[in-house]
């Protein structure tokens, strides 16, 4: 293929890179083997991953076979199954790697402790909610590749949710430890934020409303789980 017909990189989740571990990997609490990251693959694995990760993107995951990755890296179909056994477990590499970059990016939103534990809160879930706006609103192939991963490989949604309410428990027992909030149930209550926020954090973001609109309107939520939690005098 001429570097003419290739994709154009995609900005954004189009720039990840990951693969599969084929000694088995990390699991996930459901016991589902998850690919690791970027770091344990050799060059060939990520530039197949990078080459997926644009046709994905562009095309769509539907559209992309496993041969056309295969001529995009110069490479025949039989060698690039040695990498990846299927298309999805490209997706999967994929989608493992934007999990670790999308953590760090949150880590470092709330990892200035001495902020007060509601800014903090109230920081983590905007830039929950602005890393899922960029990645999937008015992205319609981004939105594809997430639904055929929710539908075949749905141990990876719970693995995202399980690390960001994760997240959000770390923060309340902060402020339980500050003494600026009351709850009983830290776990339970995380669990419960993360219902609350749904809406924008959710792939289906894609079909929703403007950035500033919805920002306005995550943090009247957020005023809402504030003022159930805050300690009373």
């Amino acid at each position: 293929m001429s570097n003419g017909d290739r994709p154009a990189n995609a900005a954004g989740v189009g720039e990840q890179k990951s693969g599969v571990d084929e000694s088995g990997g990390k699991e996930s609490e459901d016991g589902n083997k998850l690919p690791l990251g970027a770091d344990a693959l050799d060059p060939t694995a990520l530039s197949i991953l990078e080459a997926a990760t644009q046709r994905f993107l562009h095309y769509g995951y539907s559209k992309t076979t496993m041969a056309e990755i295969a001529r995009d890296c110069s490479m025949s179909t039989g060698n690039l199954y040695r990498y990846f056994p299927s298309k999805m477990d490209i997706a999967e590499a994929f989608v493992k790697t934007l999990l670790d970059d999308h953590v760090t990016t949150l880590r470092a939103t709330i990892a200035d402790g001495a902020l007060p534990a509601e800014v903090r809160l109230r920081a983590l879930l905007q830039e929950t909610f602005r890393l899922n706006y960029n990645r999937f609103h008015d992205r319609p192939k981004a939105f594809q590749l997430s639904s055929e991963l929710l539908s075949e490989r749905r141990h990876i949604a719970v693995e995202w949710e399980r690390i960001e309410e994760g997240l959000v428990a770390e923060i309340l027992v902060d402020g339980v430890k500050a003494g600026v909030f009351e709850i009983d149930d830290v776990a339970a209550f995380a669990n419960a934020v993360k219902s609350m926020v749904f809406r924008f954090t959710t792939p289906a973001i894609f079909l929703d409303d403007e950035f500033q609109a919805l920002s306005a309107d995550l943090d009247a939520v957020i005023d809402v789980i504030l003022r159930a939690i805050a300690t009373r005098d």
